[in-house]
């Protein structure tokens, strides 16, 4: 697996206003998501975001839904679990020529996961961010966590993902995105 920001692409899944209502440990995903949108912007790793069946589930959360908008990502609607589903999505990945998707959103245990085996199916690396994920119950999201790392999918912390991308202390990058880690942003 290659994790270099330059064969990296983002995906955010179903952050969306009913659904987030009934999240665990909401507050942490979102931060660990601003913080890969943040990321992903700073070093140009394209990035898309997923919202399943809007009409009845609402849009992207704040602040994520307009930081995303801001970096221009690319939006789908979808009402399959798997974001890999839709035509529009497969061919955007395809187009992108990158071969590591980083997950992140809601459900861990469907919309993320189905989405994470189809990729893994179609030959890519997947990468789901473990705290830039989260699901209804702590059971579903543990179970979660457990599968992915049984089909050999890689689960590790966004911060982690975001400082292989920096590289190197020191950098204006390094500062810029330390500032949103430490929350003095």
């Amino acid at each position: 697996m290659e994790l270099k920001r330059d064969n990296c692409m983002l995906i955010v899944i179903d952050m969306q206003e009913k659904l987030c209502k009934v999240m665990k440990n909401l507050e942490r995903t979102t931060k660990n998501i601003r913080l890969l949108i943040e990321a992903a912007n700073e070093f140009n790793v394209p990035m898309i975001y997923t919202e399943q069946y809007p009409k009845g589930l609402g849009e992207t959360i704040e602040p994520l839904k307009s930081l995303l908008e801001k970096y221009n990502a690319k939006r789908f609607d979808k009402m399959s679990f798997s974001a890999l589903k839709i035509d529009e999505i497969k061919k955007e990945i395809e187009s992108s020529s990158k071969k590591t998707i980083i997950l992140t959103g809601i459900e861990s245990h469907i919309c993320v996961l189905s989405t994470a085996i189809d990729l893994k199916n179609a030959g890519y690396d997947v990468v789901i961010a473990k705290d830039g994920t989260t699901s209804r119950e702590d059971e579903f999201y543990s179970t979660a966590m457990d599968f992915y790392n049984g089909q050999n999918i890689a689960v590790i912390p966004a911060e982690t993902i975001v400082f292989y991308w920096i590289e190197f202390a020191g950098t204006d990058s390094f500062k810029k995105l330390q500032k949103i880690i430490l929350g003095r942003e």
